[in-house]
């Protein structure tokens, strides 16, 4: 009976550090009151390259529909971040890294690299997001692939972590 009560404590001794870290939102987020108060989105690709926001772009049209990823998030979508005055304004960033360990960004010539995209959210005009993320593409042949392809995974992969830490803080919330 000992040994079942000490195997057991052991066990929740491993189980329980996991469930609790699980459910901890992967981004980073600065202001959990407001965050969980976003009602509505949207996107802005004005600060990117030509070829950069038309990636971007491309994911949204491919991304809102229904049963697809954007659709997974609760917030109303705003197609123009200059009309109806949305909460938080999504904003992403493109780095090029060596593939290999080497985290120092790379001349864009370079032969092989890999994207990070860089989501971050703002709320009005404030000096620092309210949420962001790093995220790398989510396939292995990564730095194989052409940037656009590189781009859309690493779109998808912020936006899949994005959509996930809101459901946490969700139903975080739900539980107090």
């Amino acid at each position: 009976m000992l040994r079942f009560g000490i195997l057991t404590l052991a066990l929740a001794a491993l189980i329980l550090p996991a469930e609790v870290a699980a459910k901890k939102p992967t981004g980073k987020i600065s202001d959990l009151a407001a965050f969980t108060k976003v009602q509505s989105y949207c996107i802005d690709a004005s600060d990117l390259a030509d070829d950069e926001a038309l990636d971007l772009r491309n994911f949204i049209i491919t991304e809102r529909g229904p049963k697809k990823l954007l659709s997974k998030l609760p917030w109303t979508y705003l197609s123009d971040c200059s009309k109806g005055d949305p909460d938080v304004v999504v904003r992403m960033k493109f780095d090029r890294f060596a593939p290999i360990g080497n985290r120092a960004p790379v001349d864009a010539a370079a032969e092989f690299f890999e994207f990070r995209a860089y989501l971050r959210i703002w709320q009005d005009s404030s000096s620092q997001p309210l949420y962001e993320v790093e995220a790398a593409p989510s396939n292995n042949d990564g730095a194989n692939d052409p940037p656009a392809v590189q781009r859309r995974e690493a779109i998808l992969s912020a936006f899949w972590t994005l959509v996930e830490d809101v459901q946490r803080v969700s139903q975080s919330g739900s539980k107090r």
